[in-house]
């Protein structure tokens, strides 16, 4: 268990059956979504000691029969997607999946409140997941990232930053940077941070926050760098402030990343001193009304 604010963190381990990658994609992103909350989901697997409290079956998959049979199963709460539940499933969703009714009806069966992530300052804010890509358009394994990332506002119930303490979006794939960064951000004044480390997790994240500062750096793994950038200037609300980084940034990438919107661009290793100064401005400019 970890603890939040000095709260402890009960964890409702679910037992996942069937769904495809795709799906198994949307349903990680959610568990990890939960991390922030008093009662969290986690996925439950042979290696956790802790025994799971519910069992959630794809009915379309050929271990629906064998898993709904399974006596080990019997005292678990049964959620069921798809067509042909059983008469002892608690809770039936049809697809096409909307992750945002999926997990508020979970809640609703469980007696939670909807999903809430908490931001450093300590109050809870919703985290609107209708904007969660349908499990049918969520990128899977192979495929590119950066196509789904939706451009349209967001909805009323999205989070809004605080203009007093706006909220950061630091994107690396390397921990240790991110947690210099962390440390950094932290100096010049900027507490509430969140952290991804893959251009999907990225997308993702700004698809259901809204963030005043996004620190990118150019060398993740599974993105093309410069497209994630084009990607993210197509949000709505836009991001006002944009830094980026990467390890082979150059003066001409540098010129190209403010035509595209970014306030700086710094190369890796990053010098200490032009970061700070950097990241001190840019604090007092997403402070300003």
């Amino acid at each position: 268990m970890k603890k939040m604010d000095s709260e402890v963190v009960k964890r409702m381990f679910v037992k996942v059956f069937g769904f495809s990658d795709v799906e198994r994609h949307a349903l990680n992103t959610i568990f990890r979504l939960s991390e922030d909350r008093s009662v969290a989901y986690a996925p439950w697997t042979p290696a956790i000691p802790c025994a799971a409290e519910v069992v959630l079956i794809d009915g379309q998959s050929w271990e629906a029969a064998l898993e709904l049979a399974n006596p080990a199963h019997d005292a678990l709460t049964l959620i069921w997607v798809g067509d042909n539940a059983p008469a002892k499933a608690s809770l039936v969703i049809a697809r096409p999946l909307q992750w945002s009714a999926v997990i508020e009806r979970v809640d609703q069966l469980l007696a939670f409140p909807s999903l809430r992530v908490a931001p450093a300052g300590g109050a809870e804010d919703n985290v609107d997941l209708d904007r969660l890509p349908e499990a049918g358009a969520l990128p899977g394994p192979d495929q590119d990232a950066e196509a789904h990332v939706a451009t349209q506002p967001l909805s009323s119930k999205s989070l809004a930053a605080n203009p007093d303490h706006p909220r950061v979006l630091m994107v690396d794939a390397d921990p240790e940077a991110r947690f210099y960064l962390r440390a950094k951000l932290a100096a010049a004044g900027l507490s509430q941070v969140d952290e991804a480390a893959s251009g999907a997790e990225a997308l993702l994240r700004l698809q259901t926050r809204v963030y005043k500062m996004v620190l990118l750096d150019l060398d993740l793994p599974d993105s093309a760098g410069w497209q994630l950038v084009k990607q993210i200037g197509r949000l709505c609300p836009s991001i006002e402030v944009l830094i980026l980084t990467g390890s082979q940034m150059s003066r001409l990438d540098a010129v190209r990343g403010w035509f595209a919107g970014a306030r700086g661009s710094l190369r890796k290793p990053l010098d200490p001193v032009k970061l700070m100064a950097l990241l001190r401005h840019e604090a007092r400019t997403a402070k300003c009304p």
